[in-house]
């Protein structure tokens, strides 16, 4: 297996607050999983969260490719 070294990227996405809770149980198990994605390559997820700011859920995910095709 060949493992691209590449710089984090993340993703931010606001939620419904009745989703929330939801959310955060299934993102923050996703964390240390690798995930294959539609194009072939595949993503480490490094963090995944759901922050609450001023009544605001924002979804927070960081991962980095590690295989590319």
């Amino acid at each position: 297996m060949v493992k691209v070294m590449s710089l984090p990227w993340g993703v931010k996405e606001f939620i419904e607050p009745d989703q929330a809770e939801d959310f955060t149980s299934y993102v923050t198990g996703l964390a240390g999983t690798t995930l294959p994605l539609p194009s072939g390559n595949e993503a480490d997820i490094v963090k995944a969260d759901v922050k609450e700011k001023k009544g605001k859920f924002l979804l927070i995910m960081r991962y980095q490719l590690s295989k590319l095709v």
